[in-house]
C-alpha cells in the first residue's frame, strides 16, 4: 500500500508543468522567441524546430561577429572557437556576403 501511495504522489508531482529557469539574457531571449514562434504556429506542427533555431542562431552569430571584426575570418573563427575552414564552410552554406 505504501508503494502505491508513493507512486501516485510521484505521478502527481511529475505531471505538474515545470517552470523553465533561464539564467542568461541569451537563454531568456531564446526561450521567449521559441515560445513566440510556437504560439504563432497556432497548433500546426513543426518537425524541424531544432534545426531551424540552431541554423538561425549560428547564422546570426557568424554575421554579427564577422561584422564586428570587419570581415576578418581568422579572428572570427578564433572568437567563435571553431576552425577557420569550418567557418568558411558555414559562410558558404548560409550565403553570407563578405
Amino acid at each position: 500500500m505504501y508503494l502505491r501511495g508513493y507512486f501516485l504522489y510521484a505521478m502527481k508531482k511529475t505531471n505538474k508543468k515545470k517552470k523553465i529557469s533561464i539564467k542568461t539574457s541569451v537563454g531568456k531571449t531564446i526561450k521567449d522567441e521559441t515560445l513566440s514562434y510556437i504560439d504563432k504556429m497556432n497548433g500546426e506542427g513543426v518537425s524541424n524546430l531544432y534545426d531551424l533555431f540552431i541554423s538561425e542562431a549560428e547564422k546570426s552569430l557568424i554575421l554579427v561577429v564577422l561584422s564586428h571584426l570587419k570581415g576578418n575570418v581568422t579572428k572570427t573563427a578564433d572568437y567563435l572557437g571553431i576552425n577557420r575552414g569550418t567557418l568558411i564552410k558555414r559562410i558558404k552554406e548560409y550565403n553570407i556576403d563578405m
